[in-house]
Formats: C-alpha cells, sequence, structure tokens
C-alpha cells in the first residue's frame, strides 16, 4: 500500500479560510513593566503575546504600576511598542472619558476589550461613552476577572451592590460580549446581567512553563510555606496566617506581593505578633514576574486560602514550581486532590486547613518529592492546553460576527 502523504487534500476536504486577524483595543488598569497588578495584568499580557496570529492588539493603561505615585521611567508619549505590542501610557491628566475614548479610535479597533467590571477610568469611561454614540459599530468584549465572584463582591459589598442595580437598570452594560473565564463566572454573570446575557467561556490563556527546578529538600518537623499575591482581604492573607497560628514544628511563610488594601495589612501585622516561636514570617515585598518561579522553588508548600479567583494565574505559577497547593474552593482549581497536587478546602473550615498544614510539616523528603512531581505534571498539562488557545481566538471573533 502506498502510504505516501498527500500534497494536497482532497476535494471537498479543504481546510477552512483562516479567520482574518483582527484588530483589537484593549484596556486594562496596569500593564508591562508593571506587575504589581497580578491576574488582569497577566491575562493581557497573555493574550498579546500568545494570539498573535488572531489579534493584532494595542493596549491602553495608566503610565505606572499599581501604588506608584511615580511614572514609568522614561515612558514614552503616544503609542510605542512593548515586547511586539502597540502600548498607550496615560499620565493622570489623560484620563478624562473623552481621552480615553479618542485613544481607543486612533487603534482603529474591530473590537474594544474591556478588563474590569469596576474600573472607572478604563471601563466605566468608554460604557458610557459608548451609550453616549462616541464608540459606535464597535463590538465591547468585556472580561470580569473575577470581581462578580461572591467572595469579590463580599469586600466593600456596601458599594458594589447598589452600583451593579443601577448600572444594569441603566443599561450600561447592555449589548458587551462577556467573556467568562468557566462556566461559574458564566452563572455568576447571568446572576447580575439576565439569561439572556451574551456570555462565552474563554478561559484565561496560561503562562509557558519554564524549565523545571529542582525540589527544594524537606524533612519531617519543617515546612516553607509561600503566599503570593495582592495583600488584600480578598486574598485573604489574614486567613493564612491564622491558620498557621495552630502548626506544631519549624514553619516558615514567606509573603510576597504589593500592600493594596492597607486595612487589611495592618490586620496581618497584628497576627504576625501573635504568631507563636515556632513560626517565622518574611515579608519579602512585591516579585518581578522574571523571579517568581526561581522564589517559590525555594519552597515546600503554597498557601493561598483566596476568597475567589476566576482563575489563579499564580495557582498555576506555583504548580509549574513544582509546590503543591494549598488552595480555597472558591477557584477553578478543583482537581488538585485527586491529581496528588495539593488540597482545596472550603474556607468556613478553617481547621481542615490547619490540620493539611501539620500533615505537610510532618511529611517526608519522599512524599513532598511525589506531590512536588505532580504539581508540576499538573501545571505543565494546564499551561499547554491548546484548546484555551482556540476558545479566546473564537470569542473575538464571535464579537465582530454577532455586532
Amino acid at each position: 500500500m502506498n502510504t505516501a502523504r498527500l500534497s494536497r487534500p482532497l476535494p471537498g476536504a479543504e481546510r477552512p479560510a483562516p479567520r482574518p486577524r483582527l484588530r483589537v483595543a484593549a484596556t486594562v488598569d496596569h500593564y508591562l513593566p508593571g506587575y504589581k497588578a497580578g491576574g488582569s495584568l497577566r491575562s493581557v499580557v497573555n493574550v498579546a503575546q500568545q494570539l498573535t496570529d488572531a489579534l493584532h492588539l494595542h493596549v491602553v493603561t495608566r503610565d505606572r504600576d499599581m501604588g506608584d505615585e511615580a511614572p514609568y521611567p522614561g515612558v514614552a508619549t503616544g503609542w510605542t511598542e512593548v515586547e511586539g505590542t502597540p502600548v498607550r501610557y496615560l499620565a493622570p491628566g489623560e484620563r478624562s472619558a473623552a481621552a480615553v475614548v479618542r485613544v481607543l479610535r486612533e487603534a482603529r479597533p474591530d473590537v474594544v476589550y474591556l478588563n474590569s467590571v469596576f474600573s472607572q477610568v478604563f471601563t466605566l469611561q468608554p460604557l458610557a461613552m459608548r451609550k453616549l454614540g462616541r464608540l459606535p459599530g464597535i463590538p465591547v468584549v468585556l472580561a470580569p476577572r473575577g470581581e462578580l465572584s461572591e467572595g469579590a463582591l463580599s469586600i466593600k459589598r456596601a458599594k458594589k451592590l447598589p452600583f451593579l442595580r443601577a448600572a444594569r437598570a441603566a443599561g450600561l452594560y447592555r449589548g458587551v460580549l462577556w467573556q467568562a473565564s468557566s462556566e461559574l463566572e458564566a452563572a455568576e454573570v447571568r446572576q447580575w446581567f439576565g439569561a439572556d446575557a451574551r456570555v462565552q467561556v474563554a478561559p484565561d490563556l496560561r503562562e509557558r512553563p519554564a524549565p523545571a527546578r529542582p525540589p527544594a529538600p524537606k524533612r519531617p518537623g519543617a515546612l516553607r510555606a509561600a503566599f503570593l499575591s495582592r495583600i488584600s482581604g480578598k486574598k485573604n492573607l489574614a486567613g493564612a496566617l491564622e491558620m498557621l497560628g495552630g502548626v506544631r514544628g519549624e514553619v516558615h511563610l514567606s509573603i510576597y506581593g504589593p500592600v493594596d488594601d492597607p486595612a487589611h495589612w495592618e490586620l496581618c501585622r497584628r497576627r504576625i505578633t501573635e504568631l507563636p516561636g515556632n513560626v517565622t514570617v518574611d515579608v519579602a515585598g512585591p516579585l518581578p514576574p522574571e523571579q517568581v518561579g526561581e522564589a517559590l522553588s525555594r519552597h515546600h508548600l503554597f498557601l493561598f486560602p483566596t476568597w475567589g479567583e476566576n482563575f489563579g494565574h499564580v495557582i498555576l505559577e506555583a504548580l509549574l514550581a513544582g509546590l503543591p497547593v494549598l488552595t480555597s474552593d472558591r477557584t477553578p482549581w478543583h482537581g488538585l486532590e485527586s491529581s496528588g497536587a495539593g488540597w482545596t478546602l472550603p474556607l468556613e473550615q478553617p481547621e481542615r486547613f490547619t490540620a493539611v498544614l501539620q500533615a505537610y510539616v510532618d511529611a517526608t523528603a519522599d512524599e513532598h518529592l511525589r506531590r512536588s512531581a505532580a504539581a508540576r505534571a499538573l501545571g505543565e498539562a494546564t499551561a499547554r492546553d491548546e484548546s484555551v488557545l482556540e476558545a479566546n481566538r473564537a470569542l473575538f471573533h464571535a464579537a465582530v460576527q454577532g455586532r
């Protein structure tokens, strides 16, 4: 039998014509070279870097990182290229509704891509101007980035819920295509904006795995845990510290991340002073992305009892660094226990977190090696899921087709 590969497809079996490359103008509160804002920033960076075959992305953002008073050094006026992506950095005096929309229109977009429900500058202003006819005929994709989860809405609830009700009544979000990172987030969108809201599931794009590092040496009776995220009520560092208070053995926690909520940080500082002498804490501050993998790999466990994540980029980064993850059941990472890569537990039962922490303090080197390998394997399988890329390509084409 001749098994030579055909040089062209058979009649009727031609591949579909490639979809056109779309021009997308994305708004996000912070972008490269910033890194302190965490997941939403990483999500847009991943779109810019991984969908170049489908999108020509332009990014409109602030001229400084989260919490910084000074702009990035040498920030350019006008459009500038950052790692292959055109970016427009807006100084404080350039962030009026008219100015933001004017910059968006400069990009001549097929789609406008908003990356927050509540961002005053980069979501609410463009949507308000859209209602006034200033973005005519341009479809809008809106990624809520976990802001509609129960845990996220519990923070500043007295402000967020009345606003959402008023915005819904005013039709501010009417006609947008919602990007849900999971079926759970799709249900959260429909809960607030009705069963007829246009929602398409397109999971967050994932970080590409770096070469594996050897796991940190482990001995029974000692544990090095890491917490990496913005320090805010939603991320629940205070809860993590409380869980550690009942653990015996030689325990060390490294805290990486910027302070986003000063009141929550004050609570954390009090809890650090109340910890028993066997638990030590290192407050290491924000961590640039290129240092994350190396820093995490010096630890044995990633502790992250968050109140809610639509994806959880830091969880993936921890897995790729070979750290089993102890997190809440308020994230999409529900397969950790079955894969041997960690634990997902209800926040209403903090004693179960403490029990797992104690068991891992007592764990042997061999057990840690097994769990570290399982964590890395799950991280790599997640990062290499090509269906996520296709779902994101389809999202933007669906926006154009349904305009």
